[in-house]
């Protein structure tokens, strides 16, 4: 007798865009570009409903990828709950790059803010992906 199987997936989205407010950044998806962008400051009130859209579009985004994503991280500060959901994002893409298509991500962060350097670092070390480490004089 065999089991009576149900597998959902995600949809795949062409483009996730979401627009920052004083709480959240702005974020782009574009499966196209091959493209993530998060811009701004993460301090949602409820982490789970903001990120969720965004790992359900990595979902999708890990069945099909481009060969190359680029991903820009231009964040001056997020919080602890935000903190786990990037490190989701970060292993989801991975996973992605194991695979054989290239990750690159781009970790802005203003001048003197060697908190927000150190912490790209931890990831980079942790997700053992292409870091650049981009120091400018203002995010945004």
């Amino acid at each position: 007798m065999a089991a009576n199987l149900s597998v959902s997936f995600t949809p795949l989205v062409n483009e996730l865009k979401i627009k920052k407010t004083k709480r959240t950044p702005d974020v782009v998806m574009d499966h196209d570009k091959g493209y993530i962008e998060l811009k701004g400051r993460s301090l949602p009130m409820n982490s789970m409903e903001f990120f969720k859209p965004l790992h359900n579009w990595l979902e999708g985004y890990s069945r099909e990828p481009q060969k190359v994503t680029t991903v820009n991280i231009m964040l001056d500060y997020f919080d602890t709950s935000s903190s786990k959901h990037i490190y989701n994002i970060f292993q989801s893409l991975r996973a992605v790059n194991e695979r054989g298509n290239h990750i690159t991500v781009n970790w802005h962060y203003e001048n003197g803010d060697e908190e927000m350097e150190e912490t790209g670092r931890d990831y980079e070390h942790l997700f053992q992906m292409s870091f650049n480490f981009i120091e400018v004089d203002e995010l945004f």
